[in-house]
């Protein structure tokens, strides 16, 4: 059964994280984030969890907003409400 409340849940902006290895590879999925973990242990989890809260804030409804994280340069941007095609470039 569909209810209204599962609906508002759908519609909620959403967050994710992107990270980009040195030699310009993109990792989506957590699976393939596991395989190449400790290349990213500069990242403070408890930032990035705090990151993660922020943006939601920011989030319009039905959007997604991005964290992406560099290997290169340990950088970390963020891209707010952007387009459902969206690729972060293969270098900050």
């Amino acid at each position: 059964m569909h209810t209204l409340e599962g609906s508002r849940i759908s519609e909620k902006g959403f967050v994710s994280t992107i990270h980009v290895l040195s030699n310009g590879e993109i990792i989506y999925t957590v699976q393939d984030f596991m395989k190449i973990e400790s290349r990213f242990s500069w990242v403070d989890k408890k930032f990035l969890v705090g990151k993660i809260l922020e943006l939601q804030k920011k989030t319009d409804d039905r959007k997604t907003s991005y964290i992406v994280l560099y290997e290169e340069g340990n950088q970390i941007r963020e891209f707010v409400n952007v387009d459902q095609g969206f690729k972060p470039l293969p270098y900050c």
